[in-house]
């Protein structure tokens, strides 16, 4: 689990990644494919399946230290 930045977009439907900062690199978010969330005990996580185009990636969002990570990416390239 890789902790990194990331930009969102609130609106009345909710949070949305926009802007995703892994190490040195920036990846722009075109596509929130899926959102879910669970509970740890008390703590809501949130996960989102996204994709830059080029990238997909599943997001994690701790809802009680606000921190986000990269639970899984995978190369959309063929």
């Amino acid at each position: 689990m890789e902790t990194v930045q990331v930009i969102v977009a609130f609106d009345q439907n909710g949070v949305f990644p926009r802007v995703l900062k892994w190490g040195k690199r920036y990846y722009k978010i075109l596509k929130v494919n899926f959102v879910h969330t669970i509970k740890e005990g008390a703590v809501r996580i949130y996960f989102f399946s996204v994709s830059d185009g080029a990238n997909a990636f599943k997001l994690g969002f701790n809802t009680e230290n606000l921190k986000w990570w990269i639970e899984d990416h995978y190369s959309l390239a063929e």
